[in-house]
């Protein structure tokens, strides 16, 4: 079973954060990204931080926790990765991880940059032209972390009092659930066979989940269709753990192949003594 944990930085903020990081062996750099890399964060804001770590954390690609009492999107490279970026005489293809990070890095605000590695690939990022950067943008192990994350930043925006947000949440739920029926499958070990397939097997086998699934298409009021759609998110996933705590913590692994729980706590739990300093 895998498990998301309580996150120990919620109430720390992110300038505490990043002094905690600088003091960490294992980071080599760090950059802030998204609207707080240069403006002020708000109620809503989540917070982007790329962390540069050793190549021993190779197998590390994403994290979420909370800081400051906002949802914080981590990303990882290593820092081969981010000498590649450097050092690249054309630029990396942006549909690879490491075309992620060079769009990132391009338009990022660095923090933490022992050796200069980090603005190194920052100058060589930004000389790429424009469509050479990757936009910000199945197994049980990806469909379990996807359905989570996807409901950690739902979230989120349910709690924004803002229409804009609204709205996008509204848009979010439209392709975020159907990432909740595919995902159930994937997370059952079960083929997919089409919509049609689906429902027959849901019908046979869990009209429960069917049934709930009616309920939320049917719901009109948002706050009664988004508690829906988290019990459908909490069903999909409860063969492999289920939904993550309240602001949690949890690594996420690029190789799912080598993604046991034992692996991922050992991942998250590191990812925790980052933001926590011990």
């Amino acid at each position: 079973m895998y498990r998301a944990q309580s996150s120990p930085a919620s109430g720390t903020t992110l300038d505490e954060v990043v002094q905690q990081l600088a003091t960490q062996r294992d980071v080599a750099g760090a950059a802030i990204g998204g609207s707080g890399k240069d403006t002020p964060l708000t109620d809503a804001s989540d917070i982007d931080l790329l962390i540069v770590v050793g190549e021993e954390w190779s197998n590390l690609r994403v994290g979420v926790t909370w800081i400051d009492g906002r949802l914080g999107d981590l990303l990882f490279a290593t820092t081969g990765e981010i000498d590649t970026i450097a050092s690249a005489d054309s630029p990396v293809p942006p549909d690879t991880w490491v075309g992620r990070i060079a769009s990132f890095v391009a338009d990022a605000r660095i923090v933490i940059d022992y050796g200069g590695r980090l603005a190194t690939a920052q100058r060589a990022a930004r000389q790429w032209p424009e469509t050479a950067l990757a936009p910000r943008g199945s197994d049980a192990y990806r469909a379990w972390h996807k359905i989570n994350y996807d409901r950690q930043h739902n979230r989120r925006m349910l709690r924004a009092d803002d229409l804009d947000y609204a709205t996008a949440l509204d848009i979010r739920l439209l392709y975020g659930l159907a990432d909740v029926i595919t995902g159930y499958f994937s997370i059952r070990n079960l083929s997919w066979e089409g919509e049609k397939a689906a429902v027959q097997y849901l019908r046979e086998h869990d009209p429960g989940f069917l049934d709930l699934f009616s309920k939320y298409t049917a719901e009109r009021n948002r706050i009664t269709k988004f508690a829906l759609y988290e019990r459908l998110c909490e069903a999909a996933t409860l063969p492999v753990g289920g939904v993550w705590p309240d602001e949690p913590t949890s690594a996420h692994l690029r190789d799912p192949e080598t993604a046991t729980p034992e692996a991922h706590a050992a991942s998250t739990v590191f990812l925790q003594s980052l933001v926590r300093g011990n």
